[in-house]
């Protein structure tokens, strides 16, 4: 099964504090997306997304303050709001999400299929999300990005780059990418000469020719991470000497291998986030208040603190320990680096490019 990259990333967060790496102290139980809404309160909002320790810190994050603020109560339900989950519940009319957790061209995607309400930019401040960021479905509000991770005794005066990732004759070493396709085609493209801004503007079927040849050019030397777990247990066995994963996990690798293992942000893949509202969603107009009020630069902080979600609006950065900015995606000096993923290019490409490539390295 091919699953999203937010989905992949957002469960993997989870199962990072479950183990302790940030503590919550959050044990909410799943439900089951398609109840009834009978329990609801007349000023009730419902928040979907995918579970674990993401419901309690987006209660504290976002529900109370907006509770406070409007005296509207917001339930968080972890049931996770697959594109597919949404669209059979708008599709039978039982409406029980009013806001639901996704990434930014999946929000392209249910857009355009009539599945989700058009953002009303007169109740959201479009002046606080990222310049280059605004979905008409979909609003950003938190980042997350692909980097290049690395042994530092393999690589002591600087980072590698993509292109001494390919490269086994002068660094020999197993390498590690993700099997699912994100943040995987991208680096094969650029070492194999494409420029950063044509990697999605060449079609899709040459972006993964090009992509597959790369990667099969490494033989015996390529193995594919499939959580965020394995990735991280590769560098600690020391299985392989670089490989592109998530952020999150390199920084903790960092830690637990005392510096032998860091990242590098150059050419890193940043991905966009997204709040998006079914159609007809019962909250109405509240669901569009309670993403406004997601942008509030407090707010971002202490979901940055709890998730590790670098914020959607880049007015948080001033109030970002240094710390916190360098774990950050979205900081500006780390942005600058980094490549954003084309949404629209991945909404109408990514269903079928990762199964593609899923089956390409299998064979």
């Amino acid at each position: 099964m091919i699953i999203s990259p937010m989905q992949a990333h957002k469960r993997d967060l989870t199962a990072m504090r479950r183990r302790n790496f940030l503590k919550l102290g959050a044990g909410a139980a799943m439900a089951m997306p398609f109840v009834s809404r009978s329990w609801a309160q007349t000023n009730e909002l419902t928040i979907a997304n995918f579970g674990g320790d993401a419901v309690e810190a987006t209660k504290v994050a976002y529900g109370d303050p907006f509770t406070k603020e409007t005296g509207i109560a917001v339930r968080v339900d972890g049931a996770s709001p697959l594109p597919g989950k949404i669209k059979a519940m708008v599709d039978s009319g039982n409406i029980v999400w009013d806001v639901c957790d996704g990434d930014g061209f999946t929000s392209e995607q249910l857009g355009k299929a009539g599945v989700l309400e058009e953002i009303d930019y007169s109740i959201v401040n479009r002046s606080m999300i990222r310049p280059g960021f605004v979905f008409p479905y979909g609003v950003h509000t938190y980042s997350y990005s692909y980097v290049l991770a690395y042994d530092k005794t393999k690589f002591p005066n600087a980072p590698p780059t993509f292109t001494d990732f390919f490269n086994t004759a002068k660094y020999p070493g197993k390498r590690t990418l993700w099997k699912y396709q994100c943040g995987a085609t991208e680096p094969c493209l650029l070492a194999a000469g494409v420029k950063p801004s044509e990697i999605y503007s060449i079609a899709p079927e040459e972006h993964l020719k090009i992509a597959l040849e790369k990667a099969k050019s490494l033989g015996n030397d390529i193995v594919y991470w499939d959580s965020g777990a394995d990735s991280q247990q590769m560098f600690i066995d020391e299985e392989v000497v670089m490989g592109v994963i998530w952020s999150s996990r390199a920084a903790n690798l960092e830690k637990d291998t005392g510096g032998r293992v860091t990242w590098t942000w150059s050419q890193g893949l940043f991905c966009p986030g997204a709040y998006v509202i079914p159609k007809g969603a019962p909250a109405g107009k509240d669901a569009q208040r309670f993403i406004a009020s997601v942008l509030i630069p407090e707010r971002q902080i202490v979901a940055l603190e709890k998730l590790a979600q670098g914020p959607g609006n880049p007015a948080a950065e001033a109030l970002e320990t240094d710390a916190m900015k360098r774990l950050d995606p979205g900081f500006a000096p780390n942005f600058k680096q980094q490549i954003a993923r084309d949404e629209a290019w991945y909404a109408k490409n990514y269903d079928t490019i990762a199964a593609a490539w899923f089956d390409g390295i299998a064979n």
